[in-house]
């Protein structure tokens, strides 16, 4: 079995959604390879399944730093005919490193000086 590590920020919030009765948290983990000119981005498919993604789901914001494990797959498949492929990676630990959306408050907008 292969296991792989991956930190880098969520593409947008996640997704709790439900199959067969059981839930599964989805969520794209990107991060950069290279740099100036040559640099890209790498995008990771993400599933936790279970009551521990149900819990988290509210803290999976778009733009949060997490690093998650599990096992990796990739799925080929076809969009406008054109040959395409998924790096998926279903999770059996993630970590919040923070940054994600900023909650808003009366008091963070008055500076006391």
């Amino acid at each position: 079995m292969a296991t792989m590590v991956v930190t880098g920020r969520l593409g947008r919030d996640a997704e709790l959604k439900e199959f067969n009765g059981k839930k599964c948290l989805k969520f794209s983990v990107a991060y950069d390879v290279g740099y100036g000119a040559k640099k890209e981005t790498v995008w990771v498919s993400c599933s936790m399944w279970g009551d521990r993604g149900e819990k988290l789901s509210q803290y999976m914001k778009k733009g949060t730093m997490v690093e998650v494990v599990g096992t990796p797959s990739v799925r080929a498949y076809e969009k406008d005919g054109v040959a395409k492929a998924s790096l998926d990676l279903n999770v059996s630990d993630l970590k919040l490193h923070g940054g994600g959306a900023k909650q808003s408050s009366d008091d963070s907008d008055n500076i006391p000086f």
